[in-house]
């Protein structure tokens, strides 16, 4: 993955967290962070479900698309809980250790 693609992520980690501080009206991610643990958790199931399925159908269009939705979600609900993208990825470090 190229520095760019990293960029791009904590980039929108910021965005996330500027969003749940200002709450901007017409932006989904308010959307969430209104409603939510619960709401976010729901919809992260259900890209979680979504990316299996894909998976399932071998489309590899359709595979990307909901994993984009399912990394989205998944940095929506670190952001609600705050815990930064860098803490997962220490941890995936971690773990490739071992």
């Amino acid at each position: 993955m190229a520095k760019e693609e990293i960029e791009f992520l904590y980039d929108l980690e910021r965005l996330l967290i500027s969003r749940r501080v200002e709450k901007p009206k017409g932006s989904y991610s308010t959307k969430l962070f209104k409603k939510g643990i619960d709401k976010i958790a729901q919809k992260l199931g259900e890209e979680a479900v979504e990316t299996i399925i894909a998976s399932k159908n071998k489309k590899q269009a359709e595979i990307v698309g909901e994993s984009a939705d399912l990394i989205y979600h998944l940095l929506v609900l670190l952001v609600e809980k705050e815990i930064p993208f860098d803490t997962v990825i220490q941890e995936m470090m971690l773990r490739s250790k071992k």
